[in-house]
């Protein structure tokens, strides 16, 4: 076999070893990170909730009714026009038939 074409096979072969070596690494150090993460941020977590259920997130002040009752209007109203379509009201002739056809149904 030619030289030439041993050592491109040999370094080829040395390559995929080196891309799978560089991926495990990536893969382990990926892993830690995450997990490093889900602590820290599961600490924080633990620590805003235990704070609130000892009340030492500050004062705050409780909701004005008004302001209560605003809101719902508001509510009540988007969800009215979430639930409308607009509509084209159109004029009969005396037979009963509309007296312009609608073009969208042609």
């Amino acid at each position: 076999m030619d030289p030439i074409l041993t050592l491109i096979a040999v370094l080829g072969a040395l390559n995929l070893v080196v891309l799978a070596v560089l991926g495990l690494w990536i893969r382990v150090h990926l892993d830690n990170s995450l997990l490093e993460l889900d602590e820290k941020l599961a600490l924080a977590i633990k620590s805003i909730v235990d704070r609130m259920m000892e009340g030492g997130l500050g004062d705050f002040e409780p909701p004005n009714p008004i302001q209560g009752a605003i809101a719902q209007l508001i509510q009540g109203m988007a969800a009215q026009k979430m639930n409308t379509f607009d509509a084209t009201v159109m004029s009969r002739g005396d037979d009963g038939k509309f007296e312009s056809p609608v073009k969208e149904f042609q």
